[in-house]
C-alpha cells in the first residue's frame, strides 16, 4: 500500500470560540472502480468501512478496507438509489441511508431509510423503516434561487434523532449550513429546524456534504470540499453553541464522507476532473496553531548527499521545543534545542515523519524524510 502525507503549515487566527488549525493528512488507497462516486463512510465490521454511490448506481453498500479493497457487496432491498447522499449507524448496529439528495431543489419524497443489524448482513439487506420528511421552511419547489438551502447531504445518529445539515444551494450562496432534527422511528415528519452555522463560503462548492458525531458524543465534525469544521464544548445536541475549529485542508476535492474512529477521522472523496477516488486519514489532533501575529519561525533545513535531512539550524540563538511524530500521529520523540537539530536526535530509524517546532514567537510543522 502507498501512502503518503499531504501538509500544509498556515498562519491562523485563534479566539476563545473560533480558531484555524492545519491537520496532518496521509492518503490510505485509491477506492475500489465500484465506488468512484462515494458519497457517505460509516464504520463497518472489522476494520472495515461502509459507503456507497449516490444517484443513478445500484442500491448497494460496499464494505471496504484501508487498502481499497472491497470485502463486502450488500444489496439493499426496500429502497431505490433515488440519490443516495449519507449514511450513519446508531448504537445498536442500525444503518441509516439518507435517500435525500435535492440538487434541483425539487423532491417532495424525501426519506431516510433504516437497515437494522448492518454488519451482519453478508449478501442482502433489508428497509425495516423509512422515514419520511419534509422542510418546515420550504413551500416552493424549485424555491426561488436566493433562497434554495435545501440540499442534503450531511448527517448523523445522536440520542435518539437523526441530525442533518443543509447543503446551501442558494444563488448568489449564504454561506450557510441548517441544522434539522428527525426522530429516529419511521413515520412522516416535518423536520425540525434546530440551528444554523456560518460557514464562511458563499458558494455551494463549498458547502457541507457530509458529517459525523464522535462515538463519546463530544465532537461534530461538518465536511466540505478543503475544510472540516470541528465542534465541541457543547452542551447537548446545541452543537454551534460550542467552540469551532476550522481544519484547513491541503487538498480541494469533492469530498463526500466522513466518520469517527479510534481517534481518527477517515475521509472519501469521489473522483472527478482527475482528483480523488480516494480515502485518507485525519489525526485532528496534529496540527499546528498560531497566532496570525506571531512571527514564524526561520529555519534552514540542511540535506546530505543522500538528500536526507540532516540538521535544521535556527537564525536566532533560542530555545525551541521540538516533537516528532508518525505519520499516523503517534509521538515519538521530543526536547529542547538551541541553534540547530541533528538528525540522528529526532528518530532512530529512516523514514518520513512529521516534526513540529514551537517558541515564544510562534510554531511551525514541517515533513522530514531521514
Amino acid at each position: 500500500m502507498k501512502e503518503f502525507l499531504l501538509l500544509c503549515v498556515m498562519a491562523c487566527l485563534i479566539s476563545n470560540s473560533s480558531y484555524a488549525q492545519t491537520p496532518v493528512i496521509t492518503e490510505l488507497c485509491e477506492l475500489p472502480s465500484a465506488v468512484t462516486e462515494t458519497s457517505g463512510l460509516e464504520n463497518g465490521p472489522n476494520s472495515w468501512f461502509w459507503t456507497h454511490n449516490d444517484s443513478g448506481n445500484p442500491a448497494v453498500l460496499y464494505a471496504v478496507d484501508t487498502a481499497g479493497n472491497i470485502q463486502r457487496t450488500v444489496s439493499v432491498i426496500g429502497d431505490a438509489n433515488v440519490d443516495w447522499e449519507e449514511i450513519t449507524k446508531d448504537e445498536n448496529g442500525n444503518i441509516y441511508i439518507g435517500n435525500f439528495g435535492n440538487n434541483s431543489l425539487n423532491r417532495t419524497e424525501l426519506r431516510i431509510v433504516k437497515i437494522p443489524s448492518i454488519d451482519t448482513c453478508t449478501v442482502n439487506a433489508y428497509v425495516t423503516d423509512t422515514i419520511r420528511f419534509s422542510y418546515p421552511d420550504q413551500s416552493a419547489f424549485p424555491p426561488n434561487g436566493t433562497y434554495g438551502n435545501f440540499d442534503m447531504e450531511a448527517m448523523f445518529h445522536f440520542q435518539d434523532s437523526v441530525h442533518l445539515f443543509s447543503k446551501d444551494r442558494s444563488n448568489p450562496g449564504t454561506g450557510f449550513t441548517k441544522h434539522y432534527r428527525l426522530p429516529q422511528l419511521g413515520g412522516t415528519y416535518v423536520a425540525e429546524l434546530v440551528d444554523s452555522f456560518q460557514t464562511g463560503s458563499i458558494s455551494y462548492v463549498f458547502a457541507v456534504t457530509a458529517a459525523d458525531i464522535s462515538d463519546d458524543g463530544n465532537e461534530v465534525v461538518l465536511l466540505s470540499a478543503d475544510k472540516i469544521w470541528l465542534f465541541n464544548n457543547f452542551s447537548g445536541t446545541d452543537f454551534f453553541a460550542g467552540d469551532v475549529a476550522t481544519l484547513n485542508l491541503s487538498v480541494f476535492s469533492q469530498k463526500e464522507g466522513i466518520c469517527f474512529r479510534n481517534g481518527f477521522l477517515y475521509v472519501t472523496d469521489e473522483a472527478s476532473f482527475g482528483l480523488g477516488g480516494k480515502m485518507y486519514r485525519i489525526h485532528p489532533g496534529l496540527f499546528v496553531q498560531v497566532d496570525e501575529t506571531a512571527k514564524e519561525l526561520e529555519i534552514e533545513a540542511i540535506y546530505g548527499q543522500n538528500l536526507r535531512l540532516a540538521e535544521l539550524r535556527f537564525s536566532e540563538n533560542e530555545s525551541v521545543s521540538w516533537q516528532v511524530f508518525s505519520t499516523d500521529g503517534r509521538l515519538l520523540q521530543e526536547g529542547k534545542a538551541r541553534e540547530r537539530i541533528l538528525a540522528s536526535e529526532l528518530a532512530q530509524s529512516s523514514g518520513v515523519y512529521v516534526l513540529q517546532l514551537r517558541n515564544e514567537k510562534g510554531a511551525k510543522a514541517m515533513l522530514i524524510q531521514l
